[in-house]
């Protein structure tokens, strides 16, 4: 048994109200401890429970649950403060609203009166990073100035699935110069690991990368700058999350049912962080059939539209899967005339639209840079 099984468990509970404390947030973390094939449980939650102490009945019901695993010897429920960091409110808290109300957090010169999308995702393996990079190319192809910031510092991927066609530089002030690839300028810790070394690092040093990456870097006064956040709802995400003003925010996932249920509490955690969550991109939510055209819903219909319904929001884009074109390719880019080329350029449209990020120029337009 782990920590995952123990989740999968949790994400079926419901308490009176139809609520799940799990997509809600009010559960901060798990812990398992095996003892042989017994496996000892400890479910951290916030102490404050809109406004008060975890009802007792409420706490009873996560126990239970999890001890009607098999396998499992004991249940701790262990109530605790929720770490208050800027820009967090606690569950049933009305969020900080993503426009001028919310604090201001300071960005360097070069980022100044950019658009923030944010493209996150429950959990891993959905394929937010080839969201992030297909749709940040495609609003290049839109004329639009962007830059794309590889948040997952654990799991870079951006540099590779863009394609650089020029790496990052030094200038006389020993500040980055960007990477740079189909318009987009690139910035990732890939570019200071060697030989794909793991980052082994605490969650400090994450936020220090990030603000290193702010600050240290020569942006381009991007009209839209897209991150890539890591996935899930943990440490990671959160400190990311901080590190920038209210920000438009895509959620990611997949027609699959857990894969919803997981990009929801993304979802959520953006919202309660003050973030506005533009809509929804199902991933991989067909293939089309060579022979006959017909679609083939291979991991199942649905799950976009669940989470844009629990989200309050829309799906905006469903990507199809496509193989890879024939031929040695070295991006992860899907090219303009597929189908999901086509379904990326009409994402980028309308995030543009959202955003109000002036004019589009006709793709391949000159701009100085």
């Amino acid at each position: 048994m782990n920590k995952r099984d123990v989740l999968q468990q949790l994400v079926r509970v419901r308490l009176a109200d139809g609520s799940n404390p799990l997509a809600d947030g009010r559960i901060q973390d798990v812990l398992v401890e095996m003892h042989g094939e017994r496996a000892h449980v400890a479910i951290l939650i916030d102490e404050n429970w809109d406004g008060g102490s975890p009802p007792a009945d409420t706490q009873e019901r996560l126990r239970q649950a999890v001890m009607a695993m098999p396998g499992v010897a004991s249940v701790r429920i262990v109530p605790r403060p929720r770490p208050r960091a800027r820009g967090v409110t606690v569950p049933g808290a009305t969020p900080a609203p993503a426009g001028g109300d919310a604090p201001a957090r300071k960005l360097p010169e070069g980022l100044q009166g950019a658009r923030f999308v944010a493209v996150a995702s429950g959990k891993g393996g959905v394929g937010k990073s080839s969201v992030s990079v297909n749709l940040a190319v495609a609003l290049a192809r839109r004329g639009l100035r962007v830059a794309i910031l590889d948040c997952d510092i654990y799991g870079f991927s951006v540099p590779a699935l863009i394609g650089l066609e020029r790496a990052p530089a030094l200038d006389d002030d020993r500040k980055v110069i960007p990477g740079h690839g189909h318009g987009v300028d690139v910035m990732s810790m890939d570019f200071f690991v060697q030989n794909n070394s793991p980052v082994v690092w605490r969650g400090p040093m994450l936020g220090k990368a990030l603000r290193q990456f702010l600050f240290d870097t020569v942006w381009n006064h991007p009209d839209v700058v897209v991150l890539d956040l890591p996935p899930g709802t943990g440490d990671m995400a959160l400190d990311v999350q901080q590190q920038f003003p209210p920000m438009d925010v895509l959620i990611v996932t997949t027609p699959d049912p857990f894969a919803a249920r997981v990009a929801e509490r993304a979802g959520s955690m953006a919202q309660k962080m003050g973030h506005r969550v533009m809509g929804v991109v199902e991933n991989m939510a067909y293939r089309q059939c060579s022979g006959c055209g017909q679609r083939e819903y291979l991991l199942g219909r649905g799950g976009g539209d669940a989470v844009a319904a629990a989200l309050g929001t829309e799906v905006l884009a469903r990507i199809p899967m496509e193989p890879p074109p024939p031929g040695l390719r070295r991006d992860g880019l899907f090219p303009p005339e597929s189908a999901a080329g086509a379904a990326f350029a009409e994402l980028a449209a309308r995030v543009a639209e959202r955003l109000g990020v002036g004019v589009p120029q006709p793709a391949g337009a000159d701009r100085a840079r």
